[in-house]
């Protein structure tokens, strides 16, 4: 790969930079560049919605990917071509691409998303938040609270209301104009823990897995194929809504259950 392994985090002016250097443009066709940088972008997308640190003090001003070289090392045409296609601009560290944050496009998007940054518990779903509740029913309340305060937004924990956080991790009329938005982690993490709670309510073919070893699939169902068959598999919601917000419209929180569902009651499984 031309790019180097790492990314290095840093925070500048208020702004969380995610550096990447390349090392050897000339050695590289335009096909190989392009491939290594959308893996680039790929890698940095995911970090911007899974990592806590730029969220240390709060909703960040700026977050950012950058692109820079070693030395005198210069990119050829084509290079610079593939960096313009993907929206990077030249700066004086480098090539940057700015995500768009969603908390700059809309006040109320700010306001739930600040409020689920300081409310959510970020453990695993499966623990004890307190004497009351566990860690996923607490998200779930959460959120509920906050997505009525700041949007207006009834969810009732029907399964059906699923299908409005999937409408909220799009921010519906402006897919088209932002290719990539950046929802904070906490965001995230509360869209798929309600996902989960309403699941192993609503259906009972669904439950929380018992293995501690599965943290990042919590939500289990087992195969229906013989009484003997121990066949079925794992879920991760709160992967899910990640993806989302990553790739839009080809991931659903909605369809990660309903897909399931359908091929359990037809004993697929």
């Amino acid at each position: 790969m031309p790019f180097g392994p790492h990314l290095l985090i840093s925070s500048e002016a208020e702004q969380w930079v995610l550096n990447r250097v390349y090392y050897e443009p000339l050695q590289d066709d335009r096909e190989t560049f392009a491939n290594a940088l959308s893996q680039v972008i790929d890698e940095a997308r995911w970090y911007v919605v899974t990592a806590a640190l730029p969220y240390q003090r709060g909703l960040p001003k700026g977050i950012m990917v950058r692109v820079a070289l070693q030395g005198e090392e210069a990119l050829t045409a084509a290079q610079v071509e593939v960096l313009q296609a993907e929206g990077f601009s030249p700066e004086a560290l480098g090539w940057v691409l700015r995500f768009p944050l969603s908390w700059e496009l809309d006040p109320d998007y700010r306001m739930l998303q600040e409020e689920l940054e300081r409310r959510v518990d970020l453990r695993d779903p499966r623990l004890s938040h307190d004497e009351h509740s566990s860690v996923a029913v607490h998200n779930m309340n959460v959120l509920i609270e906050a997505a009525r305060e700041a949007l207006g937004l009834n969810l009732d924990g029907s399964f059906e209301s699923v299908k409005k956080l999937d409408d909220l991790l799009l921010l519906e009329g402006v897919e088209e104009e932002w290719r990539f938005r950046v929802l904070s982690p906490a965001t995230l993490i509360a869209c798929g823990d309600y996902t989960a709670e309403v699941a192993v309510r609503t259906f009972p073919e669904l439950h929380w897995s018992d293995d501690v070893a599965d943290e990042p699939h919590p939500l289990a169902f087992e195969g229906r194929l013989t009484p003997e068959s121990g066949s079925g598999g794992k879920m991760n919601p709160r992967g899910k809504a990640r993806k989302r917000c990553l790739y839009g419209a080809s991931d659903s929180l909605y369809s990660l259950i309903a897909v399931v569902i359908d091929l359990l009651r037809r004993n697929r499984f």
